[in-house]
């Protein structure tokens, strides 16, 4: 019973589960519930162009330090879309790429440079063989690998001791919960306290979500029924050309690459550049690029294009197909305020 004059705090306060909570930390060493991350599938090397990307991508993480979880918030892809592209089993888009290697300090020209010379082969339907596709860094630094191996591995050793050292900081450093409160009085005062602000909060955020709902449901965003697109079937080579292709563009069933050779082409379609097309709305493919990437000079092209934004079109005769916008003039690319098919 408390003593004449004094109030007993009331037996629905927070502040003894977050002790429990405090002291349960203390004991673990981490928050309640924690699990260890999944393990990384060993990779073999079959001498497979995607197979060699995945080893590539592996041991340009392992030499940054980083885990999955963190790449995931430095390049806002999921965890299991970046495990899928270290995987060896397909080979992941150009995007997807580009992020994990630019995130773990690789070069994206590089990496640009070596993941369409794999598109490339791939879609040759050719067999590849390992030493015909090499990694730029490998070329061109061979005589280092030896050493700048066992650099990584020294400077990886330590990047994990200095984390695990880091993450252990806090807990130990941390007052515990147990002995932040030295009278029910002052429980009392700042459980009322902290339920105040708690409530003010929740109000605010409510009202200021509120207005922004109104606004946004007040002004709805118009999207076109359709619009006219200009071909350009062009190829990008060296530093500025940017000539016609050879082989016209054309409507296909599938937002995939080939379908002349799988069954997937609109006969008929053929196009080269001026041609004009009326496309109603926009959907997610393959990636796609118009660069020759064997061509000296190319990352300096500016008419360079490489996307996953596929149009869908009507031809003359009624039908509907698909074309990627990297074979659209610049000015045409980007949904065109169309809604999305």
């Amino acid at each position: 019973m408390a003593p004449p004059g004094v109030r007993k705090p009331p037996s629905w306060t927070i502040r003894p589960l977050i002790r429990i909570i405090g002291c349960k930390i203390r004991k673990t060493g981490g928050p309640v519930g924690r699990s260890a991350g999944r393990p990384e599938r060993a990779l073999t090397r079959d001498g497979s162009p995607v197979r060699e990307l995945a080893f590539w991508l592996r041991d340009l993480r392992a030499a940054s330090g980083l885990t999955y979880a963190q790449l995931a918030q430095r390049t806002t892809y999921s965890i299991s879309t970046l495990q899928e592209a270290t995987a060896g089993r397909r080979l992941p888009t150009l995007k997807v790429t580009l992020a994990l290697a630019e995130a773990c300090g690789g070069t994206s020209e590089t990496w640009r440079s070596y993941w369409i010379q794999i598109r490339r082969a791939l879609d040759s339907g050719n067999p590849v063989a390992q030493e015909d596709i090499v990694p730029p860094w490998v070329e061109n630094h061979s005589e280092n690998l030896g050493s700048a191996s066992a650099a990584a591995s020294t400077n990886l050793v330590d990047r994990v001791e200095d984390s695990e050292a880091n993450e252990r900081a806090p807990v130990q450093q941390e007052p515990s919960e147990c002995e932040a409160v030295t009278s029910d009085r002052q429980k009392a005062q700042w459980s009322k306290k902290r339920l105040r602000l708690t409530v003010v909060g929740g109000i605010t955020c409510f009202g200021v979500v509120s207005v922004v709902t109104l606004l946004t449901a007040s002004s709805p965003k118009h999207f076109q029924s359709f619009a006219s697109v200009i071909v350009q079937n062009k190829v990008a080579i060296g530093p500025s050309e940017l000539i016609e292709d050879s082989s016209p563009s054309y409507l296909s069933s599938e937002t995939i690459s080939r379908c002349g050779t799988r069954g997937c082409k609109l006969q008929g379609t053929e196009m080269s550049s001026g041609a004009k097309l009326v496309v109603s709305c926009w959907t997610h493919g393959e990636e796609m690029t118009n660069a020759d990437f064997t061509s000296a000079g190319i990352s300096r092209n500016k008419g360079v294009a490489s996307s996953d934004l596929w149009y869908r079109a009507l031809w003359s005769d009624g039908r509907i197909g698909y074309i990627s916008e990297v074979y659209i003039v610049p000015q045409n690319r980007g949904t065109m305020d169309l809604k999305q098919c």
